[in-house]
């Protein structure tokens, strides 16, 4: 029984999840602190076995590693993006550092098999820190929805362009397929993906994952006659996926399906859909302030006048439509309503 092969693949396994995990932090996060940790991780690895190194590579033999036509033939390794990376070294660092306790426990290095078992418990605590650094929210204040049908005649990428230079950090897409042909919907939201890109804003699709999957769309937004959130969810892992809800028992679902955020409305009567349900009112609102943890933008008929009442009833991202981009001067009314949520904060 050769365990300074075991000992030597599990150091590697290790660090080398180790290192990813750092670079992540470092260079895709900015995230210093976290980057630094994981590199002392890292060394603490390697320096466990400090003055061991020739015996360990005397017993490598990746030549004839019975694992490897196993891994080859494996789809396991397949990823859906960075997070999942990062969840999967964070697996393979603390499967790695069990391995490496139970052999040092069993060679009678005690003390060294539980500074791995502390390892190991550091690598929990470190993941349950760095995998909500992939959470994308909602910024706060207003959640911007493009609509031709109530733009002045302007176009959708002209209404992105100025409520994006006006200060808008989230824009939704939102036509259908009765209006507009799925190749001209997913020129338009190329080019309204540019816009907010260059913007640093949110770019969301309605109904449309495929699109907002080939255009590179921060997200979509679905509702209860859609796609179910859950199943999207497998189809589309990167997506931040909202969902409109008109009750409380729907608001839980959607928590349970695993929604990032949720449509809470339509708090006022309103006609930009025409299969809207009837007006929730400001009790929905309540429920869901104080009972759904995670976060949501309240819509429906929302205007200038009624904001304050909105604001006041615990709402942090607001949807106006036609009072944004039915405006002759759509810059203007931004900076008036970014003005009615600044006085109510």
């Amino acid at each position: 029984m050769n365990e300074s092969r075991l000992l030597d693949a599990n150091i590697n396994r290790a660090a080398e999840g180790l290192r990813v995990l750092e670079d992540i932090a470092r260079f895709a996060f900015n995230q210093q602190e976290l980057s630094a940790e994981l590199r002392g991780l890292r060394h603490t690895v390697r320096d466990l076995f400090r003055g061991r190194e020739s015996g360990l590579l005397a017993a490598r033999n990746a030549t004839d590693d019975v694992g490897k036509s196993t891994s080859g033939q494996s789809l396991s390794d397949q990823r859906s993006g960075l997070r999942d990376t990062a969840q999967a070294n964070f697996k393979r660092v603390q499967e790695a550092a069990r391995v490496l306790e139970e052999i040092l426990k069993a060679q009678g290095e005690y003390a060294a098999g539980k500074r791995l078992e502390q390892l190991r418990f550091t690598a929990y605590e470190l993941e349950s820190r760095f995998l909500p650094l992939f959470q994308r929210t909602l910024p706060a204040g207003i959640y911007g929805i493009l609509g031709e049908k109530f733009s002045r005649g302007r176009s959708n990428a002209d209404v992105a362009r100025q409520m994006t230079d006006a200060g808008v950090r989230i824009i939704q897409y939102r036509e259908k397929l009765k209006d507009k042909s799925i190749k001209a919907i997913y020129e338009e939201c190329l080019t309204i993906r540019r816009i907010t890109a260059d913007a640093g804003a949110l770019f969301i699709i309605n109904d449309y994952a495929e699109i907002a999957l080939m255009v590179g769309a921060d997200g979509v937004h679905q509702g209860q006659d859609d796609l179910p959130v859950s199943e999207l969810r497998r189809i589309a892992p990167g997506l931040l996926i909202g969902c409109s809800t008109h009750s409380p028992e729907q608001a839980e679902q959607a928590v349970r399906d695993g929604a990032d955020y949720i449509g809470v409305g339509p708090i006022f009567s309103t006609q930009t859909k025409e299969d809207v349900c009837a007006p929730v009112g400001l009790n929905y609102l309540d429920y869901v302030a104080k009972n759904i943890h995670i976060p949501f933008v309240a819509i429906g008929g929302i205007k200038r006048e009624t904001l304050p009442q909105v604001l006041a009833h615990g709402a942090k991202t607001v949807c106006l439509v036609t009072e944004i981009i039915g405006a002759e001067d759509i810059g203007q009314r931004v900076r008036e309503i970014q003005a009615v949520i600044a006085g109510a904060e």
